[in-house]
């Protein structure tokens, strides 16, 4: 039975799709991380299966992989992975290598560190609802009007970024600022979702990247909704490695303080064909 599933993932023909997009960006870039190809290609296909065409890749020797050949630095989240077609040189791209190694551990140390982007991306979206009206019953929380996260076992409860309201309409809101998206990340979508249908909210995603199957299965069809933003929020002081980053491993960013109003506008909309969606449902 196994033998019969590695096949079928074998065969799959979204998997032979990205394969060949997989070959023109890498030949298009030189050399590319991991992340960065899923990044890339993330509008086209899910992130996972643009994992499984890069080990076919790399187990046909139509790619080779290259190690970080300088010196090494302490501590975790480097890049230490590259990747480029066959008879490639590691010479031959070593200094694309070093420029996007210095990139992406500086996109890792501010989604990590202290200041981390996933706070101010929470902060952009306390502002956002405020502009538009929401009473914000709290952040980071994890009980409400008598409610609360079921705990799990051996863990911290569970929260959720925000509690909002307006119009009668209470909503969970989670705020996820991630780069990385993998199956196993969808996970964590669940749990969410979860924890805004345990306070008795309406669930509220608001994600960089989503997959549509999951924002169809696992948020509409469980009464919630999704706010896919795209670009990755990061402070305005790191406007200059905003733009390297998307230079170079073309990740989308926005280095901002404050939330284009096009996109507050986009907030609004949604919460407003919710509420005429929720209207039609009470006649």
């Amino acid at each position: 039975m196994a033998d019969e599933e590695d096949e079928k993932v074998q065969k799959d023909p979204r998997v032979e799709e990205a394969k060949v997009a997989i070959r023109e960006e890498i030949a298009k870039q030189r050399v590319v991380t991991d992340r960065e190809i899923k990044v890339r290609l993330e509008t086209r296909f899910f992130p996972w299966v643009t994992g499984r065409g890069m080990m076919q890749l790399l187990e046909s020797e139509e790619v080779e992989k290259h190690g970080y050949a300088g010196r090494r630095r302490t501590g975790g989240g480097m890049t230490e992975k590259y990747y480029s077609l066959k008879d490639v040189s590691y010479d031959e791209i070593r200094d694309l290598i070093q420029l996007k190694r210095e990139v992406s551990g500086g996109i890792v140390a501010i989604l990590t560190g202290e200041a981390a982007a996933g706070a101010h991306a929470e902060d952009l979206f306390d502002e956002v609802f405020e502009t538009l009206g929401f009473k914000i019953h709290g952040r980071d929380v994890s009980k409400f009007n008598g409610k609360e996260i079921k705990g799990e076992v051996g863990k911290e409860p569970g929260n959720l970024d925000f509690v909002v309201e307006r119009d009668n309409v209470v909503y969970g809101v989670d705020v996820k600022n991630w780069i990385r998206y993998e199956a196993d990340t969808r996970e964590e979508v669940r749990r969410k979702v979860r924890f805004a249908l345990e306070l008795g909210t309406q669930p509220f995603i608001i994600a960089r990247y989503l997959d549509q199957d999951t924002i169809y299965t696992e948020i509409n069809a469980k009464g919630g909704i999704a706010y896919r933003y795209v670009r990755l929020l990061v402070p305005e002081i790191f406007e200059s490695l905003a733009v390297r980053a998307k230079e170079l491993l073309g990740y989308p960013m926005l280095a901002t303080d404050k939330f284009p109003d096009y996109s507050v506008k986009w907030v609004e909309k949604l919460h407003l064909d919710n509420l005429e969606r929720l209207k039609r449902k009470q006649v």
